[in-house]
């Protein structure tokens, strides 16, 4: 039902039915102000990139660090640009990895440590706009917009996953949920996917069915071999059908 109710929807919308004026105008979002497309768009892909994290984990089998960093990478994407993205990124990543072990050894607790590397981070963008005035590079300003928040949960669960299960799979993960948020920054990217989704808004009910028929049924994990080897004494791998820790801790 999940699937067919919003096809149903979206093939009344076509000329040759007559309740295509009716659902045309009720279920649509192309009548929205111009100035919240950009707003609406980060929602509307929301679900795209969870089918594409759903696939690249189950299908694919590829690890990456949990079920929504890639989304959240793609959100800042779109607004810092992905090349500057990507660099800020990096940069973030490597210095909160270089103070957890200070922090550790402090022992700080958990609350605390994450409170620490919060400011760091704002100071880090803090810098980023400094520099970008002394060297008057207009493009290094856009970094301020990155989702402070976004860089702290990835360099956490980075540095997290750096100390359980080494620098191979660290990297690993690392790049491949930074590669889904580059695809699925690329797909937002397409105006005419975009109002695709403007005008058939049922779309996104459809898209949750995808993810279950892809968690029920195309759970192939083809690539899984890539995944560099884990101790399994460390963090065995988790299990496909109760993937909940997935994201809200190291996902794993």
């Amino acid at each position: 039902m999940v699937v067919v109710l919003p096809l149903v929807v979206a093939a009344g919308k076509c000329s040759v039915f007559p309740t295509s004026d009716f659902l045309s105008r009720a279920v649509s979002l192309a009548d929205v102000p111009v100035e919240m497309h950009r707003r609406l768009q980060y929602v509307l892909f929301v679900p795209l990139g969870a089918i594409l994290v759903v696939l690249c984990r189950l299908t694919l089998g590829i690890r990456v660090l949990g079920p929504f960093r890639s989304i959240l990478l793609a959100l800042a994407f779109q607004i810092t640009g992905i090349l500057q993205g990507i660099a800020f990124l990096v940069v973030v990543v490597a210095a909160i990895v270089g103070i957890r072990p200070t922090l550790k050894a402090m022992r700080l607790p958990y609350f605390g440590r994450v409170s620490v590397i919060l400011s760091l981070v704002s100071v880090i963008i803090v810098f980023a706009m400094l520099l970008a005035s002394w060297v008057e590079v207009e493009s290094l300003r856009r970094v301020a917009y990155f989702p402070l928040i976004v860089l702290c949960l990835v360099g956490d669960s980075f540095s997290r996953i750096l100390v359980k299960e080494g620098p191979r799979s660290a990297l690993w993960r690392g790049t491949m949920t930074i590669l889904v948020g580059v695809l699925l920054t690329c797909l937002a990217a397409m105006p005419v996917l975009r109002q695709l989704l403007l005008d058939y808004p049922e779309l996104l009910i459809a898209q949750i069915g995808c993810i279950v028929v892809v968690c029920e049924f195309l759970d192939w994990r083809l690539l899984q071999w890539m995944n560099p080897a884990v101790d399994n004494s460390e963090e065995p791998e988790e299990n496909v059908k109760s993937n909940e820790s997935d994201g809200m801790n190291v996902a794993a």
